[in-house]
């Protein structure tokens, strides 16, 4: 009898995520319309990235970003006698790799299981969040902006309604919308050419990310302890672990931001951009595509089928011996 009364309300809460008519359709179109022009413009960016000289981040008005890779700091190296050819390409192939891996994870999910909201807002998160770090395409980067905006508000959404739809407990949806205008907010703002302080900027980042942090992880013990079933345990708890991981980046670029900002260039900033953030990077962000590939192997998240795994495997192992071989290069 229990075994059936689960049963039953699994299926309400499979039902409750599956998009109709005239939905379906639409939201696909959607889709694909938004991770084209996001695949679009990584590749534009990507084109013009490579072998364009390195941006000189001490001037007035620079608009340099705290992760920024400038040519004072390849001067710092080249003065410390290392030698410097290609190594400038090294955190552009480093991106380009997980931004990939990113990409690829994000259009199995929406090959396989497009028909249900959870997965599609999944999906398109991921594929968006190839755009993250563009910043080159001249009059084009309010579009990016925008997208990689609604990744961000994906992101901040998931942990409260992932995997059944619903906000658990329910009064996080209150916590949802202020956190969602801030999240907005963090995005567009430096885009729009305001002269904010890069310390202002990451001090205020802190507190609604934060509030963010702490409510998210009680809704996902809250929905793991007293609502989910085993296997959306097994899968929350995976792809959570990859949120969480994604979200340790936070901790690196506030120290980044407020002790080593590119507009000081310092032996210190190369270490730490060389040893410390650029490592972090690229552990922070293969695990989201990471947890969610182990579920989707491991416990069959969203009945994706067995068929994509050898791939899934070959790409995953191809990224990661591309990437040991930068970090071998960044620390020789």
């Amino acid at each position: 009898m229990a075994k059936a009364g689960h049963l039953l309300h699994q299926a309400k809460e499979q039902d409750y995520t599956t998009l109709r008519q005239p939905w379906l359709n639409s939201a696909r179109v959607l889709w694909i319309i938004l991770s084209a022009i996001g695949l679009i413009a990584l590749i534009a960016s990507t084109v013009r990235a490579w072998g364009a000289p390195l941006p000189a981040c001490t001037v007035a008005g620079a608009a340099c970003g705290p992760w920024t890779v400038s040519r004072e700091d390849l001067a710092l190296v080249r003065q410390a006698g290392v030698p410097v050819q290609g190594l400038a390409a090294i955190p552009l192939a480093t991106a380009v790799i997980v931004k990939f891996i990113f990409f690829l994870v994000g259009v199995f999910i929406f090959w396989r299981r497009s028909d249900d909201w959870i997965a599609l807002l999944l999906s398109l998160m991921l594929t968006l969040f190839a755009l993250e770090g563009v910043d080159n395409l001249g009059p084009w980067m309010p579009v990016v902006t925008v997208l990689y905006a609604v990744a961000a508000l994906i992101f901040v959404l998931l942990p409260f309604v992932f995997p059944s739809g619903r906000f658990a407990p329910r009064w996080t949806q209150w916590v949802f919308w202020p956190l969602a205008i801030a999240s907005m907010l963090a995005t567009v703002l430096p885009q729009l050419g305001l002269p904010i302080d890069d310390r202002i900027y990451a001090l205020a980042l802190i507190t609604p990310f934060a509030v963010w942090f702490v409510v998210a992880v009680y809704a996902v013990i809250y929905r793991y302890t007293r609502i989910s079933s085993l296997t959306e345990r097994q899968q929350t708890k995976w792809v959570l672990a990859g949120f969480l991981g994604t979200f340790s980046l936070f901790v690196p670029f506030i120290l980044v931001t407020i002790f080593f900002p590119p507009s000081q260039p310092s032996p210190s900033r190369v270490l730490f951009m060389s040893l410390v953030y650029l490592p972090l990077y690229v552990f922070a962000y293969l695990c989201l595509p990471g947890g969610i590939a182990f579920a989707i192997l491991r416990y069959r998240l969203y009945d994706i089928d067995v068929i994509i795994r050898r791939t899934l495997v070959y790409t995953t192992v191809t990224g990661l011996l591309a990437l040991v071989y930068f970090g071998s290069i960044v620390i020789l």
